[in-house]
């Protein structure tokens, strides 16, 4: 029985492809990082990426909306710094 007003996402794909060798090391990752759950982990990285566009969409107010900016900043900023430490 499907539960009213639930966002459902659900993403399927081989094990074999990219995307499911994507999913499979999110998968594990989150067994390293205490049980925050694989749902959790895809949310915090959308909201990070895409959380201010919703929050003007939305209409938030001005600081709400420079705060949550900021934080996605810095967020995408440490991420690249994370990225590069691969070059290394």
């Amino acid at each position: 029985m499907e539960q009213p007003n639930l966002e459902v996402l659900s993403i399927k794909r081989s094990h074999d492809s990219s995307d499911g060798q994507l999913l499979q090391f999110l998968r594990e990752r989150e067994r390293k990082m205490s049980g925050r759950g694989l749902t959790k982990i895809v949310l915090s990285t959308l909201r990070m990426c895409w959380g201010p566009f919703v929050l003007k969409r939305i209409g938030t107010d001005s600081d709400t909306l420079k705060t949550a900016v900021i934080y996605s900043i810095s967020q995408l900023e440490l991420q690249i710094y994370l990225l590069k430490q691969l070059l290394d």
